[in-house]
């Protein structure tokens, strides 16, 4: 009679144990295919972006303000000091 009961409680809990598990692998199937959504519906907006602006000015500047120059010269010391 003890064995009989060791194998039902074992086959009880694999039970639980295979739900919890496949709740799991739901939740991350879930999550992917919501990820994937997103990037996909980003990558449509932004291609629709490309697309309806005229021009490579266009396509760099997607805000549709005016381009601003770009000031990449470092006017300062390495080390953050005053001095030569």
């Amino acid at each position: 009679m003890r064995e009989k009961k060791i194998k039902a409680q074992a086959t009880v809990e694999f039970t639980f144990a295979m739900v919890a598990i496949m709740f799991l692998i739901y939740g991350m199937v879930m999550v992917f295919r919501w990820a994937g959504m997103d990037l996909a519906s980003r990558r449509v907006t932004q291609d629709l972006s490309l697309i309806s602006n005229s021009g490579p000015m266009g396509q760099l500047n997607a805000l549709g303000g005016t381009i601003l120059p770009m000031d990449a010269v470092y006017h300062g010391g390495i080390t953050n000091e005053d001095g030569p």
